[in-house]
Formats: C-alpha cells, sequence, structure tokens
C-alpha cells in the first residue's frame, strides 16, 4: 500500500470543512433564477437534489473501508471529506425544500438519483461501492473544473444562488483525490475503477436530463423551443459543459491516472480569497466567525 504522503498533492491543498451562510436563505430568489431560462434554472434545480442521496453513498462507501486506512493523515482528510460533504447536503437541502415552495417536483428528482444509488448498494461490496464513488467524484470535479474555467456557465444567474454553487465546486475540486486515494491504498484495481465510470456518466448525465424535461413538462415550458435547444447546447454544444468534460472523463483510463494530474490549486485559492463574506466558520484558520455570520 501507498502512503498519502507519496500521493501527488499541490503544496497548499488541504481537505477543509467550511461552514457557510448564503443570502438566498433570506432573500429568495426567482422560479427561473438562471438568466430567466427554464432549462437551465431546472437543470441547476434538478441537480442540486442529487447531492442528498448522493453524497450520503459517498460518505457511506469510504466510512465503509476506513478502519483499513492505516495512513494517518489519509484517515484525517476522510473525517474532513466527510464533514463537508454533511455540509454541501445541508445547504443544498435548504435550496430544495424554497424551490419546493415555489412548486417545483424535487422530491420526484430527488427519488430517482436514490432509487438508482439504492440498487447500487444492493448488488455491489464495498470495494465496489467506493469505485462507484471515485467515478461520480471524478464527474463532480470535472464539472466544478468547468464551472469555475467558463465564466459562461454561471453568466445571468441569481449571485446569491451562484455562490452556493461556487462553493460546492471549489469544495469539490478540494477533495477530488480523497476517495481516488483510499481506493488505491486498498487495493482497488484498475479494471474495476475504468468499467465502473464507463456506465456511472451516462447513467448520471441520463437522469440530469431526463429531470430537467420532466420539470420542464411539469412547467409547460417544452413548448418554448428556443430555451429548450439552447439549454441542450448549453450542456452538450461544442464548448458545452458535458462536451467540455470528455478529456477529464477519458483521462480516467490511464493507468497511471491521479485527480491531481490537473492543478488546478489555484482555483480552490481564488474562490477562498474572494468568497470570505460567506464563510461562518474554516477549520484551522484564521476566519473570524462572527465577522462572516454578518457578511453573509
Amino acid at each position: 500500500m501507498q502512503n498519502h504522503s507519496e500521493m501527488p498533492r499541490p503544496a497548499g491543498v488541504k481537505v477543509t470543512y467550511r461552514r457557510v451562510k448564503f443570502a438566498f436563505e433570506s432573500r429568495g430568489f426567482d422560479r427561473y433564477w438562471h438568466g430567466s431560462s427554464p432549462f437551465k434554472s431546472l437543470f441547476w434545480t434538478q441537480l442540486s437534489t442529487a447531492f442528498g442521496p448522493g453524497e450520503k453513498f459517498f460518505i457511506d462507501s469510504a466510512r465503509a473501508l476506513g478502519d483499513q486506512i492505516t495512513d494517518p493523515a489519509l484517515r484525517e482528510e476522510l473525517l474532513e471529506f466527510c464533514r463537508q460533504e454533511g455540509h454541501h447536503t445541508l445547504q443544498h437541502k435548504k435550496l430544495d425544500r424554497m424551490n419546493a415552495q415555489l412548486g417545483i417536483d424535487v422530491d420526484l428528482c430527488r427519488a430517482r438519483y436514490a432509487w438508482v444509488l439504492d440498487r447500487v448498494r444492493k448488488v455491489a461490496d464495498p470495494i465496489d461501492m467506493l469505485a462507484v464513488t471515485c467515478a461520480l467524484e471524478h464527474f463532480t470535479a470535472g464539472f466544478a473544473e468547468q464551472y469555475f474555467a467558463q465564466p459562461e456557465i454561471g453568466e445571468g444567474a441569481d449571485p446569491n444562488v451562484r455562490a452556493l454553487w461556487e462553493w460546492h465546486a471549489a469544495e469539490e475540486i478540494e477533495h477530488k483525490a480523497t476517495c481516488y486515494d483510499i481506493y488505491r491504498q486498498l487495493g482497488g484495481s484498475y479494471f474495476g475503477r475504468i468499467t465502473v465510470l464507463g456506465a456511472a456518466w451516462p447513467l448520471l448525465i441520463g437522469l440530469s436530463v431526463w429531470n430537467t424535461f420532466t420539470l420542464l413538462r411539469n412547467d409547460r415550458k417544452l413548448g418554448k423551443l428556443g430555451d429548450v435547444i439552447g439549454g441542450l447546447r448549453y450542456l452538450f454544444g461544442f464548448r458545452g459543459l458535458v462536451t467540455r468534460m470528455l478529456p477529464a472523463f477519458f483521462a480516467y483510463f490511464r493507468p497511471g491516472f491521479h485527480p491531481w494530474s490537473d492543478d488546478n490549486s489555484a482555483t480552490i485559492a481564488a474562490w477562498r480569497e474572494r468568497s470570505r463574506a460567506h464563510i461562518v466558520h474554516e477549520r484551522g484558520s484564521d476566519a473570524d466567525p462572527v465577522a462572516g455570520a454578518q457578511a453573509a
């Protein structure tokens, strides 16, 4: 087994739990908060519902084999990873509740994600569940990287809701190697991880599109062809969000792949510097909890 100290990590990268607060809680937001586009808004709305069941799956997968981790640094990183993921769920549930109050069927979207993950739990052993988690964490990290690399992805969005997504994206990048390193240390196979990836990404993307079209149908917005076509281009066009993630998808198949082979640690540092007002508390930092809460 490899030691955590042997794993590539850029200087200054440390998985860190941060308690945050965002103004959308008190100020609210429009139903179509992303540039008045039903497609873009409902796409992100339904994606938010994935994090309750998804992050519980991630935490359970990582913890199931936690007692086999011998490296103290990686065990501590696992604890911070779980704290981060738990707080992501908490914040997204706030967003989901507010969308539910607007009459959006977030429960149906969440149930679809949960159903798929429950099926995985029934057939996969702990190391295979961890392989699934690695594949989905690679997806969320790739998604997050594109979110920051392409400012147009968030263009026109309500800044208070966008702040939530930027925080989540930064932390997905920060902990993108945690479960992967656990998988490697515990002897997870190359074949196991790449086989899972080939199924996990298309399934997740398919569920996201299905949920988006369901919400559009519920809102009677499928007839707005310009918005629907524009939304599909937003995801799958030449510079679309999903299309731009394809290099990350194929990079995962390299035998020597590691998430930090792509060093985008500067993205986390830049986010943290400009978003201090949203951080109520940050472990091991000099952040002022009182000032942070007031600013948020």
